[in-house]
C-alpha cells in the first residue's frame, strides 16, 4: 500500500510540474516545451498505478477474490499504465523505452 502512495504522490507531483522525481538529463535531453508535455503525460499513469495498487491490497486483504482471478485481474489492470507509459515515451522521445540507445 506504500508504494501505491508513493505512485500518487508521483502523480501529483507530475501535474504540479515539479520535476523533483525526474533527473535533470531528461530535461535537458527533452527540452522544456517537450519535457514539460512528457511529465503530463505521466500523470494519469502513475494516479492509476497507484490507486489501483491500493484498491488490490485491500482487496486482497479483504480476501474478496479467488487467487487466480485476483492475479488475472491485477495483470489486465496493471496493462493499462504500461501502454500509456510506453505511449507517452514514444511520443516525446521518438522511442518505446526511454533508456535504449543511451543519449549521450
Amino acid at each position: 500500500m506504500v508504494f501505491g502512495i508513493l505512485m500518487i504522490i508521483f502523480g501529483f507531483s507530475h501535474l504540479m510540474k515539479s520535476d523533483y522525481f525526474l533527473s535533470k538529463k531528461t530535461r535537458i535531453l527533452l527540452g522544456e516545451e517537450e519535457f514539460q508535455s512528457y511529465q503530463k503525460g505521466l500523470v494519469f499513469p502513475n494516479l492509476f498505478t497507484g490507486t489501483l495498487i491500493i484498491c488490490m491490497t485491500i482487496v486482497e486483504k479483504l480476501e474478496i477474490l479467488q487467487t487466480s482471478t485476483f492475479i488475472a485481474l491485477y495483470i489486465i489492470l496493471a496493462i493499462i499504465p504500461i501502454i500509456l507509459l510506453i505511449a507517452n515515451n514514444k511520443i516525446n522521445t521518438g522511442r518505446y523505452w526511454f533508456w535504449v540507445n543511451d543519449f549521450k
